[in-house]
């Protein structure tokens, strides 16, 4: 690759924050929704989103660029497949997660990436003073529901991948340790209607939780409980989860969290699964490693915790008195870490 090509692809990359923002922006105005029912013009798009019609021509025409929509002869647009997941309320949406990720919060704290390097204070504390991002959901209840919403959209989507790589029991008691409102709960019990279920976090959020587990008929086998993971986990399940919960934490934490489950282990078959990305050891410019990489910068510009390779997955789960089993991959860019008191 010449000196010219490797420029253009660079920069590339970098313009990709204007990618990401009009994607985001269609995202707000919808328009992937109006576009699944008609083929539009601008000027009737504009219409429906009270938007300027030769600004929105202009994004319109760069979401074609992208692949988001497509551009017909005659000048009107249609949702290209890419644009698809766009849609609200559809099988495999992202909508809600884009607007997560697009949210002004999220921007904000990627913009002071450098203070983050330089320092090692997440940016979340650098810009608004809270120790941690869960202050700042539970402060924004608006804020707080966006988050909530694009983090169901993760559960779901990496939910299948994990029923389909592990095999759970046909019976007994799991404890989702963190599960936020409950989706990987609800795709288990699901699949196995003998298995109960207790999803664990704090109470603002489980009582949401408690309304997903009633609105999918699945209240009298399973039970969202508001508490605090750090000081105690509902011991005596045969399963405890923790699903994209130890990332958000430094070593230091995390290891409270597990130690919390390691309590709650007091059956001699219990197993705890450890749900998250596993980061190479080595990194290569691939896009698995890309999306994991990306994936850590975010933990350290947000949460102030990290993603970890598999070496610091397993000395982590030794200094809370468990032993890694085996790591089994699955189809999303999850594994599960399998782990047993030792």
């Amino acid at each position: 690759m010449t000196t010219l090509d490797t420029g253009v692809a660079l920069l590339r990359l970098v313009n990709g924050a204007a990618a990401a923002q009009s994607i985001i922006v269609a995202a707000r105005l919808g328009l992937a929704d109006l576009l699944a029912r008609n083929p539009a013009d601008a000027d009737s798009l504009a219409a429906a989103t009270n938007t300027h019609a030769p600004s929105l021509w202009r994004l319109l025409r760069a979401l074609a660029a992208l692949g988001i929509i497509a551009e017909e002869p005659d000048g009107r647009f249609v949702l290209a497949p890419l644009g698809h997941p766009l849609q609200a309320g559809v099988p495999g949406s992202m909508r809600d997660l884009v607007l997560l990720f697009g949210h002004p919060d999220f921007w904000a704290t990627w913009g002071e990436l450098e203070h983050c390097v330089r320092t090692g204070e997440t940016a979340v504390r650098h810009l608004f003073g809270t120790t941690t991002t869960f202050e700042r959901y539970a402060a924004d209840p608006a804020f707080g529901a966006v988050f909530d919403a694009g983090m169901a959209v993760l559960a779901e989507r990496g939910a299948a991948a994990v029923l389909a790589a592990w095999s759970f029991p046909e019976d007994g008691l799991v404890v989702d340790v963190g599960g936020g409102q409950g989706a990987l709960l609800v795709a288990i019990l699901r699949a196995r209607p003998g298995l109960r279920g207790i999803m664990l976090d704090l109470p603002g959020v489980a009582e949401r939780a408690a309304r997903v587990l009633r609105d999918a008929d699945l209240a009298d086998r399973a039970r969202a409980e508001g508490g605090d993971m750090f000081a105690g986990v509902p011991p005596g399940a045969e399963l405890y989860l923790l699903k994209s919960v130890l990332h958000d934490w430094d070593d230091d934490r995390a290891s409270d969290i597990l130690r919390a489950c390691r309590t709650a282990l007091t059956l001699p078959s219990a197993r705890l699964l450890v749900i998250e990305r596993v980061m190479p050891e080595r990194m290569a410019p691939e896009p698995a490693a890309v999306a994991q990489a990306m994936g850590d910068l975010m933990m350290l510009t947000r949460a102030g915790g990290r993603e970890r390779t598999e070496t610091e997955f397993r000395d982590l789960l030794d200094s809370a008195g468990l032993r890694l089993v085996r790591v089994v991959p699955t189809a999303s860019h999850y594994a599960v870490l399998e782990a047993v008191a030792s």
